[in-house]
């Protein structure tokens, strides 16, 4: 697209545009980077009462709305010819972000007695793995990773991970007799 397309759709001038951002560069950065902290994060600092696997199908649904509009745009600058130094400063640290932000989240389930588990960690960055390979994969091939729906899948994502992560009854072992 030329600076002068986008200058005119803006309704400015394209030394305008030039002059402030300084670049076509930079302009093409700040048009595609996604925000510095990924936009479901505000909307589930907290939990909201719900079954746990009720609440994940929403978390689920809000992240991969916005791997689905991110994962393009960064393919994008990745694929642009503008250096990677520029586009992952740019990028910042927002994968980080939505790391530590969804371990916080299973911190409260957790607290809440919701789930279970010795490695929060691991099971935040599974999570956003198994969002990031669909987005990823249904936009690189332009077409479903399977056959079902998106709204199915995260479905089924919720459903695997509220039963993986579900607080196990803590039976004792039964003692072997002495010989």
């Amino acid at each position: 697209v030329s600076l002068d397309l986008v200058a005119e759709k803006l309704g400015v001038t394209g030394p305008a545009l030039l002059k402030r951002f300084g670049s076509r560069q930079k302009l093409m950065i700040e048009a595609l980077k996604p925000p510095e902290i990924p936009t479901w994060v505000e909307q589930h600092r907290a939990l909201d009462g719900r079954p746990l696997q009720e609440q994940l199908e929403t978390l689920f649904t809000d992240i991969w709305t916005f791997f689905s509009e991110a994962v393009p745009c960064v393919m994008a600058l990745r694929e642009s010819g503008i250096e990677d130094q520029l586009w992952q400063k740019a990028v910042g640290p927002g994968p980080l972000r939505g790391l530590t932000a969804l371990v916080k989240w299973l911190e409260l389930a957790q607290g809440e007695a919701l789930i279970d588990s010795d490695d929060l960690e691991t099971a935040a960055y599974t999570m956003l793995g198994a969002l990031h390979m669909r987005t990823i994969t249904t936009h690189i091939t332009r077409q479903s990773m399977a056959t079902r729906h998106h709204r199915h899948h995260l479905r089924g994502l919720a459903s695997f991970f509220a039963g993986a992560l579900a607080p196990k009854a803590r039976a004792s072992k039964p003692r072997q007799a002495k010989a």
